[in-house]
């Protein structure tokens, strides 16, 4: 089974638009002055197109100086393995290779600890620099 993986990241900042009013009476339109993201975790079945996706939970601001920096993208990576791992049982499937591209959080203690729970799941990292793939 070949899987091709990667994250997205939506930025939750609002853009103002046109809205109805009452002639002679300004509007009041709302601005909600954040400027967080929305992450998403996918990864694509290359031969049939199933899509299995995970959000990631980002931490709130006075969890965030406790963690370290993108541990939660690692926590949410190891996540979507797990769920990756439901979706292709090895009993089903015998080797799940995962491409990933070569981002921090797809290393490290949970990532390597998912695929030792796991054995049939083997990522396979792109090479550095190369977009087009």
């Amino acid at each position: 089974m070949l899987l091709r993986q990667d994250e997205a990241r939506f930025s939750l900042i609002p853009t103002l638009r046109t809205t109805l009013g009452i002639k002679g009476h300004r509007p009041v339109v709302g601005n909600l002055d954040c400027h967080d993201y929305l992450y998403l975790c996918g990864a694509l079945e290359l031969v049939s197109g199933r899509l299995t996706t995970g959000l990631v939970e980002r931490p709130t601001k006075s969890q965030r100086h406790r963690a370290a920096k993108y541990r939660y993208l690692q926590e949410a990576f190891a996540r979507h393995l797990r769920a990756i791992a439901r979706a292709y049982p090895a009993e089903r499937h015998g080797r799940v290779v995962i491409v990933v591209d070569k981002a921090a959080w797809h290393k490290g203690a949970l990532v390597k600890q998912v695929l030792a729970d796991h054995p049939h799941l083997e990522l396979y990292p792109l090479p550095s620099y190369s977009p087009k793939l």
